[in-house]
This record gives structure tokens, C-alpha cells and sequence, in this order.
């Protein structure tokens, strides 16, 4: 009888240790540099929205707003299942965050949702255009002054063209937008390319494009926090 109740409890140690691993493996594809971000609040701001059009492109007639929505709907999506991040969206639809109000008390409000919930990073999507149709390229914009917001840009626009991208690196700058300048968190404006010139907009607009900067961007965020 004594025997066979040593068996019995054998049988059950071996019983959850496969239980066990069979969990671990489950979990293998979250390396423990992802896991490092768990209790970190991200804060994507897709600017403009609403009656606020941004850019529109000059030869596919690609509308900034709705580009801007979508990239930063992919990154959440992605950076949540690669991660344990809490990412936060400062629009989820086409819609401006202040309808009917001045421009800087808009800007304003989005700074206000990383404010709000103490976001450790504040990421704006963008994209550009310009009156020469010849200027390509992306870059990243940081706040002025600001040494975390400059090492958080050269990061992620490192990351981004990692990722084998066919356009110009047009590097990182120190700029006076105001949700650089006005956000206490670490801030980006990311510039994806620019409407005007027609294979930098055929280019933002395609699957490849947009998951290679997508993963970037979220390559770029991981290694600032892990390193």
C-alpha cells in the first residue's frame, strides 16, 4: 500500500513537470528583452484627424490622416503581442481630440493622454511632404535640448533602416513641435516618407513598406528600454 502511494505521488510530480515546460515552451517566442517592458505605458499618436487632413499625396492622392491611423494601429497590435507594454492609441478612429478648437489646444490634449497616464514613451506618426517632388527619405524628430528624446531618435530610426528599407535616410533632427517640446515623457515625431514625391508615397502605402517600419519602430522601442 505504501508503495503504491509513493508511485501515485511520482506519477503526479512527473505529471506537472511536463505540464510545466509544456507552458514554457508556449511562451518561448517572448524573449526576456521583450518582457522587460512589462509595467511600461507607450503612448502612438496618429496626428492629425478629424476635419485635420494633414498631407495628401500628389500622384496616388494617399490622405495623411488615414495612413498615420493605420500605422499606429499595427504598432499597437504588434508591440502588445511582442510584448507586455501597455500601449495607448491618442485617437482609435478619424476623429480630432478637440473638434472645433485652435490647433495648439489640440495638440495640446494629445500631450495631455501621456500626461495622463504617465506614458514612459510618446511616439508621433507622421507623414511628410514638400514643395521639391525630388526629396525622399525618412526621419525622426526629437525635442530640442532634450538628451533622452535624442538617443530614444537615433534608436529607432537605426532600427527602422535595419530593416533593408529603399529610401533615403534622411537621419534624426532637434525640432519645436509641440508635442516634443511640451511632453515630459521621452518623444518622437517620425516622418514615414513624403507624399509629394511619388516612390516614397508607393512606397508608404504597401504591405512591405509598412511591416518592415512597423517592426523598426517596435525593434527601435525595445532597445531603448533594454539597453
Amino acid at each position: 500500500m505504501k508503495k503504491r502511494a509513493i508511485l501515485f505521488l511520482f506519477i503526479i510530480l512527473i505529471m506537472n513537470t511536463g505540464f510545466g515546460l509544456i507552458h514554457a515552451k508556449g511562451r518561448k517566442n517572448i524573449s526576456k528583452e521583450d518582457l522587460r517592458l512589462k509595467g511600461k505605458t507607450i503612448v502612438i499618436d496618429p496626428g492629425h484627424g478629424g476635419d485635420d487632413r494633414g498631407a495628401q499625396g500628389k500622384n496616388y492622392g494617399t490622405i495623411e490622416k488615414d495612413l498615420n491611423l493605420k500605422v499606429a494601429q499595427n504598432i499597437k497590435k504588434e508591440l502588445e503581442e511582442r510584448t507586455d507594454a501597455k500601449v495607448i492609441l491618442t485617437r482609435e478612429t478619424d476623429t480630432s481630440l478637440l473638434p472645433e478648437t485652435k490647433q495648439k489646444e489640440e495638440l495640446q490634449a494629445r500631450v495631455k493622454v501621456a500626461k495622463d497616464n504617465a506614458a514612459d514613451l510618446y511616439i508621433s506618426i507622421h507623414h511628410d511632404t514638400f514643395g521639391d517632388t525630388k526629396v525622399k527619405g525618412i526621419k525622426t524628430h526629437y525635442g530640442a535640448n532634450k538628451r533622452q528624446d535624442k538617443k530614444l531618435a537615433e534608436i529607432v530610426q537605426e532600427a527602422i533602416f535595419n530593416q533593408d528599407i529603399d529610401t533615403r535616410d534622411r537621419g534624426i533632427q532637434a525640432s519645436d513641435f509641440l508635442v516634443l517640446r511640451e511632453n515630459s515623457s521621452p518623444a518622437i515625431l517620425i516622418e514615414l516618407g513624403f507624399m509629394s514625391n511619388k516612390s516614397d508615397e508607393k512606397r508608404m502605402n504597401s504591405e512591405d513598406f509598412q511591416v518592415k517600419s512597423q517592426k523598426g519602430i517596435i525593434d527601435g522601442i525595445i532597445t531603448y528600454f533594454t539597453t
